[in-house]
């Protein structure tokens, strides 16, 4: 009977390291210098608003976070994203929440939003288009893009300290 979940363990072990290689086969520097453009939406916020990232360019850092409601760690970011919003104050600095919309229903993303006092602006993926183009393949996952569309930052899970990447909202 042991043997059996080795070799299930191997095997999970295999496919995940398979699914995860594109993500940590792109260097920093590659990631770095991507273009927003190469994944510019327009989509709808919870509210019912259209959201387009090249209306930010130009004007703000946008933060993306990718998650979901049923996704306990995506709960906890939320939860960190609340104070990093309360952090930036009015700086030129927006976050959007794009809800990956697996098994989700508009009641619940509501009902966690008011739980969470989500502070963000929620977006709709119901097709999840934009989280295949911007190439996510776990949640919670963030990305940062500088005023001229150009990312700048990737990562699951924001930094314990914030004071380094803080500073690039601040002029230079």
């Amino acid at each position: 009977m042991g043997k059996k979940y080795s070799y299930i363990y191997l095997i999970f072990i295999i496919v995940v390291s398979i699914v995860t290689y594109p993500l940590s086969s792109l260097s920093q520097q590659e990631a770095t210098q991507l273009n927003a453009a190469s994944f510019d939406f327009s989509i709808k916020s919870l509210d019912g608003e259209e959201i387009c990232l090249k209306d930010y360019q130009g004007k703000k850092i946008v933060h993306l976070l990718f998650w979901s409601t049923w996704c306990p760690h995506c709960l906890l970011e939320m939860a960190k994203l609340n104070k990093l919003y309360q952090d930036t104050g009015n700086k030129p600095y927006e976050i959007l929440a794009i809800n990956v919309c697996l098994n989700e229903s508009i009641k619940r993303i509501k009902k966690i939003q008011e739980q969470y006092q989500i502070q963000c602006k929620i977006l709709l993926d119901e097709k999840g288009k934009m989280t295949k183009r911007c190439g996510v393949v776990s949640i919670p996952y963030h990305i940062v893009i500088n005023k001229e569309g150009v990312i700048t930052d990737q990562f699951s899970e924001l930094p314990k300290e914030k004071t380094k990447y803080l500073k690039q909202f601040s002029p230079h």
